[in-house]
């Protein structure tokens, strides 16, 4: 089951890593030699640190080495497991997990994250049936039940994930998402109160929710609370960029004392600095806008909303992974301001995100036409053409792209050793 612009997309699938992971006070005991053991520990220290700093490529290098090393551990196929699903990778993540419970039979974190994994690619039924099985193992499991409960509201049966995120929430009070999840869908079942208050309490558990901001948004709107509805679009929008830049700019302290990292660190800073001021300059102008709203006591309808707020609005429903309702808010915000370029592209974005290639095709051709020094429209116009089986004008989009100082493109041309 789809879920629909007011139930949202429910829902972010925990995955566990657990404590003793790759201890390597056991290494001696598995290694032939002293010398073994220390290359050993060396790749099991380098590729915890990758792991730890997102660095997931480099962190399953580092998991192979130590495997050949150390082979039949099975929290170290566990580990390599959660690299691969981090990178979308989920069938060879699921042939860790596998692995990882052939050694041990019992290991509930690998089931668990191995139902996550089939979760992902939309195999809902064997999702479940691994889900049932860490529960089994572990009837605690609060993340088990409330996994099991988004696998349960896809398929349709809305009946069962409402009973499994209250056992999810009964387990662990203080769990936000599944409050989240819950209110989600008590929403669309109609209970629209019970959906406000289980929304509050994610929010308060979690100040930086935005989903959960931008679910009590859409609520509000249906209320016809519109002041209520734009001040939890624009909290969940400022959220979502703010959350961007931290993981842009992430980077280990542990590690910032090497010299290449500092190097990639300023290279990655100089390359989102003016996408930075963009939008920078797009959120003041939002929250210019709500601010002139609330001191004139504008009760505006849903139709008297400006380009901005439209884009505000279609920027969160994006963020939020409502690509649907985001299209539909830059269709409106496109209306008002047939000029704003921003509007194309991210519009361009989701229809992709829907799989509808060529929408999005001409949606960047429009953003170029507004703005030819629109560094992004170029890249994201090359991943397409890419897709689309063009790879000579991809090359072309890119190369222009990273001449524009657009730097996602430049470090992609570099990896292939490619001038432009």
């Amino acid at each position: 089951m789809k879920l629909t612009a007011t139930t949202k997309s429910m829902f972010s699938l925990a995955i566990i890593m657990i404590s003793f992971l790759l201890a390597g006070s056991s290494l001696a005991a598995e290694t032939k030699t002293l010398s073994i053991t220390r290359e050993a520990q060396n790749a099991l220290e380098q590729g915890r640190s990758y792991h730890d700093r997102g660095d997931y490529r480099r962190a399953i290098q580092e998991y192979d080495r130590f495997m050949k090393l150390v082979p039949g551990r099975a929290d170290a196929y566990y580990r390599r497991g959660i690299a691969y699903y981090n990178v979308g990778e989920f069938n060879r993540a699921i042939q860790d997990y596998d692995k990882a419970i052939e050694i041990n039979p019992k290991f509930v974190e690998a089931y668990h994250n191995r139902g996550a994994a089939y979760d992902n690619m939309g195999n809902l039924n064997r999702a479940i049936q691994d889900y049932d099985k860490a529960i089994k193992l572990r009837p605690f499991f609060a993340e088990a039940y409330n996994n099991r409960g988004t696998a349960y509201v896809k398929l349709g049966n809305l009946d069962k994930g409402l009973k499994d995120f209250y056992a999810a929430i009964a387990w662990n009070p203080n769990f936000a998402d599944a409050y989240y999840n819950r209110g989600t869908l008590h929403n669309k079942l109609g209970s629209v109160s019970q959906a406000i208050k289980d929304l509050d309490t994610a929010i308060e558990l979690n100040p930086e929710y935005a989903g959960a901001y931008y679910n009590r948004g859409v609520i509000y709107g249906k209320l016809g609370n519109k002041n209520k509805e734009m001040e939890d679009y624009g909290k969940a929008n400022k959220l979502n960029q703010e959350s961007k830049d931290r993981k842009s700019l992430h980077v280990s302290g542990k590690e910032v004392d090497r010299t290449k990292e500092l190097e990639e660190i300023k290279r990655r800073l100089d390359g989102l600095a003016s996408e930075n001021e963009r939008l920078r300059k797009e959120l003041a102008a939002a929250t210019e806008v709500r601010r002139q709203t609330q001191e004139t006591g504008n009760n505006k309808s849903i139709e008297g909303l400006t380009a901005v707020n439209w884009f505000d609005k279609g920027y969160a429903s994006a963020a939020s992974g409502n690509y649907k309702d985001a299209i539909n808010a830059y269709d409106r915000s496109i209306e008002l301001d047939p000029t704003l370029a921003d509007a194309y592209n991210n519009r361009g974005i989701a229809y992709v995100k829907l799989g509808d290639l060529n929408r999005g095709l001409q949606d960047y051709d429009r953003t170029i036409a507004l703005n030819r020094q629109y560094a992004m429209a170029y890249y994201n116009k090359g991943l397409v053409l890419e897709k689309l089986g063009n790879p000579s004008q991809a090359l072309d989009n890119h190369k222009i792209a990273a001449r524009l100082g657009f730097r996602t493109a430049q470090d992609s041309l570099k990896e292939k050793g490619i001038s432009w």
